[in-house]
């Protein structure tokens, strides 16, 4: 009985470690991303979850850094294709060491995001 409590334990343990490191991680990569552009929205895919409805929003979009055209995509959590419909103005927020590392927000947003 012992044992299975440890097992347990330690995969808890184990499970709460690898959350802290991907939420800190992420906060990590969205303070880098220091510079902004404006761009485009090119096409949006919501994904539904058939168990737990949940919806995903996949937003492609284009922008340009030093004269170059890049192109990126950025998943949100939920249904917000009504905020980023194709061919809308957006806020692009990119990491200027890295211009192919971005986060899509809604024209106005300021960077690094908050």
């Amino acid at each position: 009985m012992l044992k299975r409590i440890l097992i347990i334990g330690a995969f808890l343990g184990g499970l709460a470690a690898l959350v802290f490191y991907l939420v800190a991680s992420e906060e990590d990569r969205l303070a880098r991303l220091t510079s902004s552009t404006g761009g485009q929205v090119t096409e949006v895919i919501v994904q539904t979850d058939a168990e737990s409805d949940d919806a995903t929003t996949i937003v492609h979009y284009n922008y340009a850094v030093a004269g170059q055209v890049l192109a990126d995509q950025s998943s949100k959590p939920d249904d917000v294709s009504r905020i980023f419909p194709e061919g809308t103005q957006v806020t692009i927020c990119y990491d200027p060491a890295e211009p192919g590392e971005t986060e899509v927000y809604a024209t106005g947003q300021t960077c690094p995001p908050r």
